[in-house]
């Protein structure tokens, strides 16, 4: 009897290892079957939880995942983590890890996959990554040096050498460099109010630091070309050419503030602040428009004889302008219909 119950144990033993093992074998067999063809949908560029055509199937983000994880194909693991990196940093709001997932994927890809097309915009994604959201002023820097260095023509160059300017110059303000990619990162969401609050930040707070010049000219932007006010708007281009004379934005600012004027219709004023331009900034370029946008300006006032001694001047001054052609005809127009 106990032998008779040793030989039934022992073969349901059997028959249940043979059972999980059979299990085990054909789950191992349609994973395999599974992450091929997601690994097909990867070779073929496709997005994870991208919306496919009718009747192709949708792959979760976790069975790419697992997919990448395990394959040993090297296009798979690389094309995959570029758009795992990408599903990530687009949605953040799914996972409160998709950013830090975002970081590390991208940064696999800078480590082990730089003969990839898709290494040089992964770089610019990584540092925008690392300057808005983890404020890591050395490795920003290093990110971003790598793609000045790898790709000199890149598009996203003068981003790049202007952000590691500006983190290099004003390490002596941790905070208030801090306070600055906060604006950024406010602007770039369209969040203006909290950007300029984070900007009147560092004028008040940090007098002393560099980017108190670069804080004005970004508010007098946002005033003029997100918000509208124009008044707001010339009064912090008035106080960066004021405080800073010598700074890099100081020809644009005057230009910025004739622009405010002419939206204001403020004709006159604006005739002041092109001759400022023309008379203190010509070499910084643009002097042709500032000459033609005098002309405009006679025209509103209704003086068509200074209009046309005006827009006579860039034929005599700027030959080679793109509003050489414009002007002439305008001569001509107040000469015909005007009688100027």
């Amino acid at each position: 009897m106990n032998i008779k119950l040793i030989i039934y144990a022992a073969t349901v033993v059997v028959f249940v290892i043979l059972y999980f093992s059979i299990r085990w074998l054909l789950l191992s067999l349609s994973r395999k079957k599974k992450y091929k063809r997601v690994a097909d949908k990867i070779r073929k560029k496709v997005k994870p939880l991208h919306k496919q055509e009718k009747g192709d199937k949708k792959y979760t983000v976790s069975e790419y995942e697992e997919c990448i994880a395990t394959t040993k194909d090297k296009n798979v693991k690389a094309w995959g983590r570029w758009l795992l990196a990408q599903f990530y940093q687009n949605n953040p709001h799914r996972h409160k890890g998709y950013l830090d997932n975002a970081i590390e994927c991208y940064t696999h890809i800078m480590e082990e996959f730089s003969d990839y097309p898709f290494h040089e915009e992964s770089l610019f994604r990584l540092g925008n990554l690392l300057f808005f959201e983890k404020v890591d002023h050395n490795r920003i820097c290093g990110v971003y040096q790598e793609l000045l260095g790898k790709y000199p023509r890149s598009k996203w160059v003068t981003i790049a050498r202007e952000r590691v300017e500006l983190i290099k110059n004003n390490l002596n303000y941790p905070q208030a460099l801090n306070d600055y990619i906060l604006a950024e990162k406010h602007f770039e969401r369209g969040k203006y109010e909290k950007s300029i609050q984070s900007l009147i930040n560092i004028i008040e707070k940090y007098p002393k630091s560099g980017l108190v010049s670069e804080a004005l000219y970004f508010l007098g932007d946002i005033y003029q070309f997100k918000l509208k006010d124009y008044g707001k708007a010339m009064g912090e281009y008035k106080n960066l050419i004021r405080d800073f004379p010598q700074n890099r934005f100081v020809a644009n600012a005057q230009f910025k503030i004739a622009e405010c004027c002419r939206k204001l219709e403020e004709w006159q004023e604006a005739i002041k602040a092109y001759r400022k331009f023309i008379k203190d900034y010509s070499q910084y370029g643009y002097s042709d428009y500032a000459q033609f946008y005098i002309g405009q300006c006679y025209e509103k006032l209704q003086d068509w004889k200074k209009a046309k001694d005006e827009y006579g001047l860039i034929s005599a001054n700027y030959p080679e302008s793109i509003w050489t052609d414009v002007a002439r005809n305008r001569i001509r127009y107040l000469q015909k219909y005007l009688g100027g």
